[in-house]
């Protein structure tokens, strides 16, 4: 934990791909698919890594080149048609039912569209729990920026300060958006470069997962 303090809070957001679902296998088998229906040589083994997380502006360039565009259309087509794939991440259901329990609104923040999210919510059953999704695009930039968060908070009508709100997320937008918007960021960690993350970011929380949080939420 860093020297913030924390109070139960009033809002929770999350990310979504490595934060609730274990998308890493499924978003390296679609471009994969990609990939090959475009004519690129195949990711070597454990390539995806580097590119997991980043905001599309930059990562459909750098793997696909002036295919870009292409390359969109058909990674979204099968994202969209294979959502029953999707899987949770460990811990995920407890902390989504101890916070509906607790009567505590809760959004998704993510660099991914947000029709898919919205559809691998619904495939989860967690389809009742997020008053907002805020994905790719919805808002003037994507995460790392805080438009996001002020995105989705306008389309809310609770208005909580910043430190009654937290931001859950597994890489470095999500802690850089919680900073830059001024709310607690709270850190799943997994991510290659967690130890750096922690000590650029210094989160008000890191856990190994959801269910840690969860633990942390009932104690305060």
């Amino acid at each position: 934990m860093g020297e913030q303090v924390l109070n139960v809070p009033e809002m929770v957001f999350f990310d979504w791909d490595g934060t609730l679902v274990d998308s890493y296998g499924f978003l390296n088998d679609a471009h994969g698919f990609v990939l090959d229906a475009l004519g690129f040589p195949p990711f070597k083994e454990g390539e995806y890594k580097q590119y997991f997380g980043m905001p599309r502006e930059i990562l459909y360039p750098k793997i696909y080149k002036d295919k870009g565009e292409e390359a969109k259309a058909l990674f979204e087509s099968y994202v969209f048609d294979n959502a029953h794939k999707i899987q949770r991440m460990e811990g995920a259901d407890v902390l989504l039912e101890a916070l509906d329990a607790m009567d505590i609104p809760m959004g998704v923040i993510s660099n991914k569209k947000a029709d898919y999210i919205r559809k691998e919510a619904q495939h989860l059953g967690w389809g009742d729990y997020f008053s907002v999704v805020v994905g790719a695009g919805d808002a003037p930039e994507d995460k790392p920026s805080a438009a996001p968060m002020h995105h989705a908070l306008s389309l809310m009508e609770a208005r909580p300060r910043g430190e009654k709100i937290w931001l859950v997320g597994d890489t470095g937008n999500d802690l850089a958006c919680a900073r830059a918007f001024g709310c607690v960021p709270v850190f799943i960690e997994g991510h290659k470069d967690t130890p750096v993350l922690i000590e650029t970011y210094k989160p008000a929380i890191s856990a190994k997962n959801c269910a840690a949080v969860q633990k942390i939420l009932v104690a305060l």
